[in-house]
Formats: C-alpha cells, sequence, structure tokens
C-alpha cells in the first residue's frame, strides 16, 4: 500500500483529513470533535473507502460526518452566531499556523471579528440572509467603512471571516452562505517610500557586515527577504545566481529564477561566502548549505534577520516604517530602465503590480522650450 498522502494542498475544497490511497479516498479525524465523530461511525459501522472521486468523497462527507458533527457542537447561547464559527476556526484552522507570530496575527483578527460580530446570528442558507438579524453584507460593508482609517488591516480581518464562513461551508457543513462574498473591500493606498542612493548609502554604512551583502542582493535583483534568506552555497557560480520564487509554487514548493552573474553581484556574493566562514561550521559547507548562517551556524530566520534590520534602525535614529527592506526590492524595481524590465526583475506576472506598487521613483521630463518666440519656429 503506498503511503497516505494529504490532498488539502491539492483540492482545498475537500474537508481536512481526506486521504487518498491506491486510487480510494479515506477519511479520518483531526482533532478531538472529528476524532469523536469518527468512533462514533465506525461503531455504527460506517467505515471504509468513501469513493474513487473527489466529488463522491464529499459528499459521503456531507452526508455522514457533516450532520454528526453539527450535532456535537455543544448546545449554548453560540450556537447560530458568528462566535460558534470563530471558536471552530480557532480549533481547526489556527493549529495549522506553524510560526507562533503567525499564529499571534490570526489570533488578532479573530479578535477583532469577534468583537465587532460575535453575538450576530449567522445564516445559513441564502434565503435567510434575508431575514433581519443575520450577517450581512451590508453590516460588513458599513464594518470596513468605519476601519477605513487601517485599510489593510481591516481588509486582512475580513479576509479571515470570509475563510471562516468558507470552511464552515466545505468543512463544518454548517452554512451554504457567505456573506462576504458580495462586500467590496477597501482601497489600499501602495506604499510609496523610494531610497535615493544617497540614503541607500547611509543605510548600507549602519548595516553589519552580512547585511550589507543581503541589501546588495536585494537591489540588484529584487529578491525579496525570504528569497535572499534562502540562498545556498550551491546556487551560484562564475555565471549565474539562481533564487528560489517561493511565492510562485509548482510541484517543487518555488519557481527558479536565474539571475545572470555581474561583476557587483558577485562581490557581494563572494563576500558573503568569507563571512560564513567565519561563523560555525561555516568553512566546510555543502551545496545546499545555506549562504547566510548566524554565528551558531543557524539558517538566519526572520525573527534573527529582524535584529539585524533593527541594528540598522538603532544607528539611523529612524521609524520601523520610515524604511523596510522590502523597500530595497522597491529601489530594485524603481530604478530599472523601464516597466517591462522592472517587472522581468521582480518576476512579476502582471505588470500592472510592478507599475502601481513598485516603481516609485519620482518621474522627470525635459521641459519645453519657451513659447515666446514659437515652438514650431525652424
Amino acid at each position: 500500500m503506498s503511503r497516505p498522502r494529504t490532498v488539502n494542498n491539492k483540492i482545498p475544497d475537500l474537508p481536512r483529513g481526506m486521504r487518498k490511497v491506491d486510487g480510494l479516498w479515506y477519511w479520518r479525524g483531526t482533532d478531538e470533535l472529528t476524532r469523536e465523530v469518527e468512533r462514533k461511525l465506525r461503531e455504527a459501522g460506517i467505515r471504509g473507502s468513501i469513493g474513487k472521486t473527489p466529488n463522491q468523497a464529499r459528499v459521503w462527507w456531507e452526508r455522514n460526518v457533516s450532520p454528526a458533527l453539527i450535532a456535537a457542537m455543544p448546545d449554548d447561547d453560540i450556537v447560530g452566531t458568528v462566535e460558534e464559527l470563530l471558536r471552530q476556526y480557532e480549533a481547526d484552522e489556527l493549529p495549522t499556523k506553524t510560526r507562533a507570530a503567525t499564529q499571534a496575527e490570526y489570533r488578532g483578527r479573530v479578535g477583532r471579528l469577534r468583537e465587532a460580530f460575535g453575538k450576530i446570528k449567522y445564516a445559513k442558507t441564502e434565503a435567510q440572509a434575508l431575514v433581519p438579524g443575520h450577517l450581512s453584507a451590508v453590516t460588513i460593508t458599513r464594518h470596513l467603512h468605519e476601519n477605513r482609517h487601517r485599510a489593510s488591516s481591516a481588509n486582512k480581518d475580513i479576509q479571515t471571516l470570509s475563510r471562516t464562513f468558507r470552511l464552515a461551508r466545505i468543512r463544518w457543513g454548517l452554512t451554504t452562505f457567505n456573506p462576504c462574498e458580495a462586500i467590496e473591500y477597501l482601497p489600499e493606498a501602495p506604499r510609496d517610500q523610494y531610497v535615493s542612493d544617497v540614503k541607500y548609502v547611509e543605510i548600507y554604512e549602519a548595516a553589519p557586515p552580512v547585511l550589507q551583502c543581503m541589501l546588495e542582493i536585494s537591489t540588484q535583483t529584487g529578491a525579496r527577504q525570504g528569497m535572499i534568506l534562502d540562498i545556498r552555497v550551491g546556487d551560484f557560480d562564475a555565471q549565474w545566481l539562481e533564487l528560489r520564487v517561493t511565492k510562485k509554487r509548482n510541484a517543487a514548493g518555488y519557481e527558479a529564477k536565474r539571475y545572470a552573474m555581474t561583476p557587483d553581484l558577485k562581490q557581494a556574493l563572494d563576500r558573503a561566502l568569507e563571512l560564513r566562514k567565519k561563523n560555525r561550521g561555516g568553512a566546510t559547507s555543502l551545496p545546499s548549505d545555506f549562504l547566510f548562517i548566524t554565528r551558531n551556524g543557524k539558517q538566519y530566520t526572520k525573527e534573527s534577520f529582524k535584529s539585524l534590520w533593527r541594528t540598522v534602525r538603532t544607528r539611523l535614529g529612524i521609524g520601523p516604517r520610515e524604511f523596510t527592506f522590502h523597500d530595497m526590492r522597491a529601489k530594485a524595481g524603481s530604478d530599472a530602465e523601464s516597466d517591462v524590465a522592472a517587472q522581468e526583475l521582480l518576476h512579476h506576472a502582471d505588470p500592472k503590480i510592478t507599475k502601481r506598487v513598485y516603481r516609485r521613483k519620482v518621474p522627470s521630463s525635459i521641459p519645453l522650450p519657451s513659447a515666446v518666440k514659437g515652438r514650431n519656429a525652424a
């Protein structure tokens, strides 16, 4: 029998716990509540394979598991309210966020949603949504309007609420209606901070040596922080630097992006390699080892990178959002010769994103001649 494989990454509409083994679909509980449901289904003689296609598996789940989950929900004053869905989201979805910082971020979103909508009833069908007293798109839109001063954060809160309703439909079987589908999100003004060459030199000189290498790689290639921290010793040679674009996932989990090796880029990479040798285990390395490691020989994490960037902010006396490392990616996009060149450098599929978000340099033009003597005069 082949190894069981989860399918949520491939077919996200399937409930959690679905797996495919030798061409047949199976379901098993993934938390305390669903495992109890699984046990009761086995006692009732409902077990074994549940179909050969995703649709058959989903129908089986909606017929057998969904009613059992509804029956197992506590019969108290939260049933039928948004609070019920938020608690289920906390129990079922939050544990899948592996990083502590990510969990804290989502808990904050859930807390704000709980305060705003927790006591409101949710509609179980589209027809019921027309009945006054149930959460509607109008209520959600009004909430967004009242929080337009924090447009990006408010939009992310409602995106989390929309995800909760989607799970309530396809995984928990609690409703078939999502009030978030009809709302219009707040417009978000893109960041327009441009790092001039003069300011870049200030930042570069205030940075520790290892961060200087990262700054050079970012401003020359437009690579994101995560792409730089993921560089391996074997990812570059005399001709190319190959980076992993994890925001565009394929079967390997990333898309590869190649950059031709230039003298400046080679200098930054070679210097990083020399700095690496001074850290624990850095003198001997394999092609698969990370290029940037801490003194203890560990890969730089987002948290350890923050301490590097905090050093720059402290030395220059700048605020947390005055300049960010991501602004270096925008500098690369802004300094490119054209919108097309910037799009190619930053590896964007949509040129509109490049132009709207990353082309930040103030445009310049040559003034026309004086019209006193006539511009069209020979």
